[in-house]
């Protein structure tokens, strides 16, 4: 039980950690003006925005069902969040409904698509 919760956090630590380099990592090379570069963060950004809490389980190689779960509800709100931020930044930096709901949307149905196919595994 402890080691899949050591695992759980591992996948919290490592999944915020990347997510604040590739962030920081964009406004780089924005700066420098490496625009495949950037765009290539971006999508990876996006990605990881989209699906926080499947990243937190592989991040942290989880084994435990219902520590994948957990993982799955707090990557969902989390990935709630930051969609909101992602489509104010494709907004340029301004906010727009239709894609903020948009965000939302595929952030929700990734998540709540992955925690169904979880809990079909239970026993």
């Amino acid at each position: 039980m402890f080691r899949s919760a050591s695992n759980l956090f591992r996948g919290i630590c490592i999944a915020a950690t990347l997510y604040a380099a590739l962030f920081f990592a964009h406004i780089i090379v924005a700066v420098q003006g490496w625009e495949m570069v950037f765009r290539f963060i971006a999508a990876l950004i996006t990605l990881m925005t989209f699906t926080v809490g499947p990243s937190i389980i592989v991040l942290g190689r989880v084994q435990s069902l219902e520590q994948k779960i957990q993982a799955n509800a707090i990557g969902h709100s989390v990935g709630l969040i930051l969609s909101i931020g992602l489509a104010w930044a494709y907004a340029d930096q301004s906010f727009d409904m239709l894609l903020t709901s948009a965000f939302l949307l595929i952030t929700a149905i990734l998540h709540s698509s992955h925690r169904r196919v979880l809990i079909q595994k239970r026993p």
